[in-house]
């Protein structure tokens, strides 16, 4: 089913309400994928909205203007946040390599994502740069149908991540397994491909950061910062009692 990223002005639409939306992912939906009326698509607004709706029609604006897509809404559902809410900070891979890890990171559940200055970092993203990073993160939201979109938070600084205690998880190979903590709030972070120094090891672990190892080989930035990343969330969803759940008592 096509998938449409659009954000709602004013109220959530109820069912039954139109919508008319103008713009690339109009063009795209009418004149890439070709939808007609009666063909059905999801809608996301990127804060917790997916509503199912169906082409009414379709309006040429002009030349400069390009199409509006005319929608009836179905149904309409209000995601809840992913828990945990993983807080990615990393180094920034070089080139493209950046916006394939952030397409990446979306898909697996990342709630945030942001590049963080160690001392043996190569590059350091301007404001400019870690904005464009914003499309990515929209067309990766439609791709795997998320409903809250990953957001692109300022570079970090080391000092910055020293008062989170035992909620940052700093991936290192010197570290143990990796645990789940049944915390809410995590953050992850992860170094350059040259490694933390052993002043910045020294001084999160002294923090109360919890040092952990995703693995056995030395990886490329994006591929570390991945891996962790769904293998944290994978432990601590499993870790959770999920009331309803069969095989699993349900807590009081």
């Amino acid at each position: 089913m096509h998938r449409i990223f659009y954000q709602f002005e004013g109220a959530t639409p109820a069912p039954g309400d139109e919508v008319r939306i103008i713009g690339e992912e109009a063009r795209h939906a009418l004149r890439v994928k070709r939808l007609e009326t009666g063909h059905r698509l999801e809608v996301i607004d990127g804060s917790g909205t997916l509503a199912h709706a169906s082409v009414l029609g379709s309006e040429k604006l002009g030349k400069r203007d390009g199409w509006a897509l005319l929608l009836t809404v179905e149904s309409v559902l209000e995601a809840p946040r992913d828990i945990p809410h993983i807080d990615v900070r990393s180094a920034v891979p070089k080139g493209p390599r950046l916006e394939s890890m952030v397409d990446a990171l979306s898909q697996v559940g990342a709630a945030t994502w942001g590049p963080l200055i160690s001392e043996r970092a190569v590059v350091d993203p301007r404001e400019g740069k870690l904005s464009r990073l914003e499309r990515v993160v929209e067309e990766s939201a439609k791709q795997c149908g998320r409903a809250w979109l990953m957001e692109i938070a300022p570079r970090t600084f080391i000092d910055d991540l020293q008062g989170l205690g035992e909620h940052l998880v700093v991936a290192d190979a010197s570290g143990e397994p990796y645990k789940p903590t049944g915390s809410n709030f995590i953050t992850l972070a992860v170094g350059p491909e040259g490694g933390w120094s052993q002043s910045e090891l020294d001084k999160l672990r002294q923090s109360g950061a919890r040092v952990c190892a995703f693995g056995t080989h030395v990886m490329r930035i994006e591929t570390a910062v991945v891996s962790a990343c769904a293998i944290m969330l994978d432990a601590e969803q499993r870790d959770r009692v999920v009331p309803g759940t069969p095989g699993r008592e349900d807590t009081p």
